[in-house]
């Protein structure tokens, strides 16, 4: 694929996982250890207090972390830098964005998820009592792995779940990002320059910045995002068992992955187990038995703790009939530089394409390629079967089929470093001198100067605003809650995310009543 001397085939057939990537599955890891093991003390009738999932987590993921630290092998200081690079530039910017109180920025649904997360705090037990439901509505129903994880930090870190909440969910944003850089890594295995080249797959991330960060920042999409890292985590799981000497750990790592996706949204289990199941069926140079234990590995904790945690909870699997406001998407809010990019990286790993001195290396592009390219195929196949569901339930919004797409844009913009690595490789080896190398080295120039033009314009867009959470408000209405008549207190405030959040979340007033079925409640 890349111009240079060829590797032995002994050492080109597998690239092993690497200590950066062993890091960035060891922190996804213990975020799904604390869900999984607050599920299951619930299940056995035990409180998840904060100081006994402490030691429970820490021990589990220093595990897991070392059973991958042996199965990997040191990497590149560029990869490991770089990936440090995007997570602490991730998680800063997050963070400074809501400076210095920390407190959610968004809206929307955050109410919701703050009540949950309050229950959790008193508890230390999921809902199990049905009239709770007057207080927290369908969110006794809503799977809790964000909720927990946020509780559980607010006491960690002597603080609560309401100023925690931001910094949890921008910590899995950045991981997620992470997980992005490190398959590009591996997608650029042989190229120069490679972990340069591979920072270009996040920050393409920023130009679909309607899906890729408003999600969290302004609609609250907390389970969403989160569940987002799991997601990334199930796909780099899909990409490393393609090439590592040990894949049985990627699908270790696909079913830790799978369960905490599942405990916290489990809309995004489909895309990669779909391209999972796609993968075992291609993968003919591996024995059939051998590709039934490896699915099995991956998907049978997935089943267990999926079906054990639906009995009784029936009311779930209406969540994909479910309707409301979503985002359609746009040509405009995908990006059209991240789309021809990607489309031109699908031509050239299903086209014969050649690098002038590796014949190979179309083979070898698409088979790194293919998980990429089967979850964007799971994405679409859960998509068009939930755009069936809505259309036979006569749903005028197919929430949930447009709600899938927001999965897409990662997958997308690893696809859109193939035709830039490509470049490169024709630009460093014999088409160097040749005029079309240079005109095309010329459109890829202002393709790409658009596309960071474009992806800092919408980043400039996200600016620090008025959060509809404050301390003063949160601290007044703790006071009113304590000393006066919850359901007696009248307030005036500005915004209408406030006074619902106040009235419902600060108040705890429940939400099945008539003043707060009443609009000209919150004023």
């Amino acid at each position: 694929m890349w111009p240079h001397r060829a590797p032995p085939m002994s050492v080109a057939a597998t690239h092993p996982i690497t200590r950066t990537e062993a890091v960035a599955a060891t922190l996804t890891i213990a975020f799904v250890a604390a869900i999984l093991w607050c599920w299951l003390l619930d299940l056995a009738g035990l409180a998840f207090t904060p100081a006994r999932m402490l030691v429970l987590t820490l021990v589990s993921s220093a595990a897991a972390g070392w059973h991958l630290w042996r199965a990997s092998r040191p990497g590149s200081t560029g990869d490991a830098v770089g990936y440090a690079v995007v997570v602490t530039a991730a998680l800063g910017w997050l963070l400074w964005l809501a400076w210095p109180s920390l407190l959610p920025i968004g809206g929307g649904d955050l109410t919701h998820h703050l009540l949950l997360v309050d229950y959790l705090e008193r508890h230390w037990r999921l809902v199990h009592d049905p009239s709770v439901e007057a207080y927290l509505g369908e969110m006794v129903h809503y799977t809790p792995g964000v909720h927990l994880l946020i509780a559980l930090a607010g006491r960690w870190f002597s603080s609560d779940g309401l100023h925690m909440t931001h910094a949890v969910v921008a910590l899995s944003l950045a991981l997620k990002a992470g997980f992005v850089y490190v398959i590009a890594c591996r997608l650029l295995a042989d190229a120069p320059w490679r972990w340069l080249l591979a920072l270009a797959a996040p920050l393409l991330l920023l130009i679909p910045s309607v899906y890729t960060l408003e999600g969290f920042l302004r609609e609250s999409f907390l389970a969403q995002v989160m569940s987002e890292l799991f997601a990334g985590a199930m796909w780099w799981a899909l990409v490393a068992w393609e090439e590592v000497d040990r894949p049985l750990v990627a699908m270790a790592v696909f079913a830790v992955a799978a369960c905490g996706a599942f405990l916290t949204w489990p809309v995004w289990i489909g895309p990669p187990c779909v391209a999972l199941g796609l993968l075992l069926l291609v993968h003919r140079s591996m024995p059939l038995a051998q590709r039934i234990r490896h699915g099995l590995v991956a998907t049978l904790p997935l089943a267990i703790v999926g079906g054990i945690y639906l009995l009784g909870r029936a009311q779930m699997l209406g969540m994909s009939g479910a309707a409301g406001a979503v985002l359609r998407p746009t040509i405009r809010q995908v990006g059209p530089e991240l789309l021809v990019l990607a489309a031109a990286g699908l031509v050239m790993a299903l086209l014969p394409v050649h690098a002038p001195s590796r014949p190979a290396s179309s083979s070898t592009l698409r088979r790194r390629l293919r998980p990429t390219l089967v979850l964007l195929a799971g994405i679409g196949l859960q998509a068009g079967v939930l755009a069936l569901q809505a259309l036979a339930q006569h749903n005028a919004t197919a929430y949930m089929t447009f709600k899938t797409l927001y999965l897409a844009p990662y997958p997308l913009a690893v696809l859109a470093l193939v035709p830039l690595s490509l470049l490169l490789a024709w630009l460093r080896g014999n088409g160097a001198g040749h005029r079309r190398a240079w005109i095309a080295a010329t459109a890829a120039v202002l393709l790409v100067a658009a596309a960071g033009t474009d992806a800092v314009l919408r980043i400039r867009a996200i600016r620090r605003t008025p959060p509809s959470v404050t301390e003063a408000v949160w601290q007044a209405g703790v006071w009113a809650r304590e000393h006066l008549p919850r359901g007696c207190i009248a307030y005036l405030v500005p915004d209408d995310d406030t006074a619902y959040w106040l009235h419902l979340a600060v108040l705890r007033n429940p939400r099945m009543s008539e003043r707060s079925a009443d609009l000209d409640t919150y004023l």
